[in-house]
């Protein structure tokens, strides 16, 4: 009809106008111009493909293009006679559908149309999802730029899984999502799985598009990644397109929060305003709410008998229990690192009416995000730090502050300028820790070297590389391990005849941590500070200020050790001094940051690749860590890894 076609050259005009008026090309770029600039290692036939419309980026030549606006929205003038054959196209279409295939050549996941313009320009005014293509891909020329590699990735999938249009921009993510779906990128895929990606993706393209994922900085294959990862491919595999969209919904706020580079807000600091003891309140309705008792459910991985972090945080829900019990209860779960068992456990919680679900692992954080989506009404927090995703919020401590001061007290007690330290895995806030206690003993002894080694990397022995180096001062893990209770633990020093004597040990007071947290719920200081933080994630990372981080010092350690540490305590507490302010070096003399800088942001601490000039050693590398280093490095790590060999696998539901 010709009053579909004025409807359409309205809406392309227009599209002319505001592409010309932001400095854009106006009409559909021609694929021979792009390839005369790059060129080209030949061409490959695909065959018939049903793709997305949205990918169509432009024409193969430059003919006919200016009948075109950028979105293939036709312009010419309403009485040509490409707007007649335009107007018997839709009535056509309308009758009878499409018959013909079209015509593209694909370059870098994007199509060019040979043969079909108008037809393409027909069914993107009908709002049409995608359209039947013959297809020749165009391979490019070699080079090393992220994009190409991107590309490279793609096409190693679509051997194994022939679908177009679940696109991205980082690298790794197609093995990544192959793991998600318990395949990977050498073998060919069943034809029930890539039916079911296929019918799933369409499904969660088209709530994302209509939901307003076009405005996101976000790709709609790492969108659905995030989906897939959050409730398990065995899950929504079956759901309707219905069931689907109401999914997306629900966890909207992770794609927004997730976009572009990830935007993440640190709260490094309680509001002492409202996390202090309640005033007396004059309203009898308010009263009420706050004399109903409050219940919090702890969801552990492992069992505070095994694990010494599980340990840590168990002693702390005792404490809480202790310091506000009489208005607070909580449970614990324990052993719940599989899906079905931690399923159980967040069923209990909610029977139980939990305001709030604590979890204490990063590793759980895809667990917890599925339970937020499926059960809102309790408060979400997992214990982890940089980890963007909106409806479960992090929290850690500024453990870096309490290293700094043990790095310190380590050179003033070490005769051979040699410190040892022993990191569990390289993962957000590790590497702060270790270069704020590489700082801290270069601050006593401007000789001091600390030799680096990992709890996670196998087939190492540090004990044997410390002693071969002759070191005697030792920081070794944070915390005591249950299950071998004669392993030395904090800062310590090994004797002559191989003895281990205990100096001093970082304090982690989970108790109060965990008082303050409730406090800001029930005072909904919790919900403004959300409030604050709409489209980023929030960090809750406290520190010695805040009283949830101290040292302890052995009664053993000479009267001079422990004045230094104290002198340095208050120092940091008051803001002082901070071993991230000022002249920062890393290791080959590569300059992080001059002597007049301020101290470097909380994104830059957190998620920090470099070591100090005075660290020997390195970040190890995917093939030299353990199952669990692994684990743990795949969900937060600062290291690059693969992963097909290391996502956990979806679970049964």
């Amino acid at each position: 009809m010709l009053e579909d076609y004025a409807k359409a050259r309205k809406l392309g005009l227009k599209q002319v106008e505001r592409d010309v008026s932001d400095g854009h090309y106006p009409y559909p770029p021609a694929l021979d111009d792009i390839l005369k600039n790059q060129g080209s290692q030949g061409e490959v036939p695909v065959g018939l493909v049903e793709i997305d419309l949205s990918l169509i980026a432009g024409t193969k030549t430059r003919g006919r293009q200016n009948m075109f606006s950028s979105g293939f929205l036709p312009i010419a003038e309403a009485g040509s006679e490409f707007a007649a054959k335009w107007s018997d196209l839709i009535d056509s279409q309308r009758t009878e559908g499409l018959r013909d295939p079209i015509i593209v050549y694909e370059y870098l996941q994007r199509f060019y149309v040979q043969e079909g313009n108008k037809r393409v320009s027909v069914s993107r005014y009908l709002g049409m999802p995608t359209i039947l293509a013959s297809v020749t891909r165009v391979i490019p020329m070699p080079s090393d730029e992220k994009a190409l590699r991107v590309y490279h990735e793609f096409t190693r999938f679509y051997r194994v899984c022939p679908i177009y249009g679940i696109t991205s921009s980082e690298e790794g993510f197609y093995a990544r999502l192959a793991a998600l779906l318990d395949q990977d990128l050498e073998t060919e895929w069943p034809d029930e799985v890539v039916r079911d990606l296929r019918s799933l993706f369409d499904a969660f393209s088209a709530s994302f598009h209509a939901r307003g994922g076009d405005a996101l900085d976000l790709q709609v294959g790492d969108a659905l990644a995030t989906y897939v990862s959050i409730f398990g491919f065995r899950h929504v595999r079956d759901l309707s397109p219905r069931e689907v969209d109401e999914e997306v919904g629900r966890i909207w706020g992770e794609f927004v929060v997730t976009q572009g580079e990830g935007a993440r807000t640190y709260l490094e600091d309680p509001n002492l305003e409202h996390t202090k003891p309640l005033p007396k309140l004059k309203s009898i309705a308010r009263a009420a709410v706050l004399a109903k008792q409050f219940r919090v459910a702890f969801i552990y991985d492992r069992n505070p008998l095994s694990s010494g972090w599980i340990a840590l945080h168990e002693r702390g829900r005792e404490k809480l229990e202790q310091r506000i019990g009489g208005t607070v209860s909580t449970i614990a779960f324990t052993d719940r690192s599989s899906d079905d068992a931690f399923d159980q456990a967040i069923d209990a919680a909610i029977a139980d009416e939990s305001d709030l679900i604590i979890t204490c692992s990063p590793t759980q954080m895809r667990q917890v995000l599925r339970a937020a989506a499926e059960h809102p009404g309790p408060a979400y927090l997992n214990c982890s730090v940089s980890l963007s995703h909106s409806a479960v919020r992090g929290f850690y401590g500024r453990m870096y502050e309490a290293k700094f001061l043990l790095g310190a007290l380590a050179a003033s007690l070490a005769g051979h300028h040699k410190i040892g330290y022993v990191a569990e895995s390289p993962v957000f806030s590790t590497v702060a820790e270790i270069n704020a206690f590489a700082i801290g003993a270069q601050m006593v002894d401007p000789y001091a070297t600390v030799y680096l080694k990992w709890f996670s990397a196998k087939d190492f022995d540090w004990r044997r590389e410390l002693a071969e180096e002759g070191v005697h001062i030792v920081s070794g893990r944070d915390y005591a391990n249950p299950l071998a209770p004669r392993e030395s633990w904090g800062l310590y020093r090994v004797e002559d005849d191989g003895t281990e004597t205990h100096l001093a040990e970082p304090v982690w007071k989970w108790g109060r941590y965990y008082e303050m947290l409730v406090r800001s719920i029930r005072n909904d200081t919790w919900k403004k500070e959300g409030e604050k933080a709409t489209g980023q994630s929030l960090n809750y990372w406290w520190g010695m200020s805040a009283g949830v981080l101290d040292v302890r010092l052995s009664d053993a350690l000479p009267r001079g050790q422990r004045r230094l540490v104290e002198v340095l305590r208050q120092s940091v507490l008051s803001g002082r001094v901070h071993p991230f302010t000022g002249e920062l070096v890393a290791q080959g003399g590569d300059v992080v940051q001059g002597p007049d800088a301020e101290r470097l942001t909380s994104e830059q601490i957190v998620r920090m690749r470099w070591l100090n000039e005075n660290v020997v050693g390195r970040l190890p590398e995917q093939h030299e860590l353990d199952r669990e280093g692994l684990v743990e490095v795949e969900v937060a790590g600062v290291i690059p890894v693969d992963p097909s060999t290391v996502l956990l696998k979806d679970s049964a539901r």
